[in-house]
């Protein structure tokens, strides 16, 4: 019988005061050796489900000769959440670790990943304001070319492993979790904890409540619709997801290129859900009505040219209709923590909007078409 894991101490730092010059040496001196940080001065400091911090380097000779940047983000579990969210700093560190090398799409370059699972995970990333990037955000929905840019990004992703023997439990990527909107037991606990009904009730007291249908105030019908959506999500094929391409993760180089940050909570399932989260939230509301059956088509196209068996038409909107309430739930219930309130006001009228033209809930009270 195996022995009950026992909580040893972070090789990490657990706080930005221990994000030192000297740590910082050793952590770039696993692909840089040789490399010393002379000096690091943190400056910009973002807050969010991770914490980022912006620090300014100063190197010895390897490092310039390295070519290191003269800032890097520092982004890591700092703050009072660290403990509850840690297994999703991991996996962004894993993502660069063992992911990110094979992708053929713009990331920021990781000039280090580290993991004390259950306790903490830091990635050292490019600083992409030096590009520089241009960031998108809520308040400035994505155009028709700009979706076209994100979606062949997602397609990119999507058809690298789609079916694949590597996401299989054996498989390399086998450690990668299978989506699941509402899992069960202590792994779903923040989930399902949001469903609560004084908890539901604190978040329709916000003001994003009264940016949507009293329909959605009702917690049970929710419930009922995110238990739907479970059923729907075990169905294949089944393709590495972002999982939270929402605008505050997406960003354009100065080509157009469209690139995604923050990698936190990847996963594999059903291409629907990143495709349905991206236009939802991205899109303005009189735009997503406009555009988003074309943009389905076009990114079907995309997964075709890239050697995907892609899904009729007539499949592929019913499946991504029904993942709309995913995203309607999780922006309704996110916490001020994580995203701004203004964010989430916004974000879940969209979605709330998108439900409701869709008919997502009659639709999944009648049941998914099969994968």
């Amino acid at each position: 019988m195996a022995l009950p894991a026992q909580k040893v101490r972070s090789t990490l730092p657990l706080s930005l005061e221990n994000v030192s010059a000297a740590w910082l040496s050793r952590a770039l001196g696993e692909r840089f050796p040789g490399v010393v940080v002379l000096q690091a001065r943190q400056a910009e400091l973002m807050a969010g489900t991770a914490t980022k911090v912006r620090v300014l380097l100063e190197y010895n000779e390897a490092g310039r000769t390295a070519g290191l940047p003269a800032t890097l983000i520092v982004k890591g579990g700092f703050s009072a959440h660290r403990e509850m969210m840690s297994y999703v700093y991991e996996l962004e560190a894993r993502f660069y670790q063992q992911l990110a090398p094979q992708l053929e799409m713009r990331l920021p370059r990781c000039f280090y990943a580290g993991t004390d699972p259950g306790q903490q995970a830091i990635v050292l990333l490019e600083d992409l304001d030096v590009r520089p990037a241009n960031f998108c955000r809520v308040q400035q929905p994505l155009n028709f070319v700009q979706a076209q840019a994100q979606l062949a990004a997602l397609a990119t992703l999507h058809a690298r492993w789609w079916d694949g023997s590597a996401l299989t439990p054996g498989g390399e990527l086998g450690w990668l979790k299978r989506l699941d909107p509402l899992p069960e037991g202590e792994a779903g606990r923040y989930q399902r904890g949001q469903l609560h009904p004084e908890v539901y009730a604190h978040y329709m007291g916000l003001p994003r409540a009264v940016a949507v249908s009293c329909y959605f105030h009702d917690r049970d019908r929710m419930l009922l619709a995110m238990e739907r959506l479970r059923s729907i999500d075990r169905q294949g094929p089944f393709c590495v997801l972002h999982g939270d391409a929402h605008l505050g993760n997406l960003y354009f180089d100065a080509d157009g290129a469209a690139g995604m940050l923050d990698w936190q909570v990847v996963c594999q399932g059903p291409w629907s859900h990143d495709v349905a989260y991206l236009l939802g939230s991205a899109l303005d509301v009189v735009d997503r009505r406009d555009w988003e059956q074309r943009l389905l088509r076009f990114y079907l196209e995309e997964l075709r040219a890239r050697g995907v068996a892609a899904p009729a038409f007539e499949q592929a909107w019913q499946l991504y209709c029904e993942q709309m309430v995913y995203g309607l739930y999780y922006w309704l219930v996110n916490p001020v923590e994580f995203q701004a309130e203004i964010n989430n006001c916004a974000v879940a009228a969209r979605f709330a909007h998108a439900v409701i033209d869709h008919g997502t809930f009659e639709r999944l009270w009648r049941g998914s078409v099969a994968a």
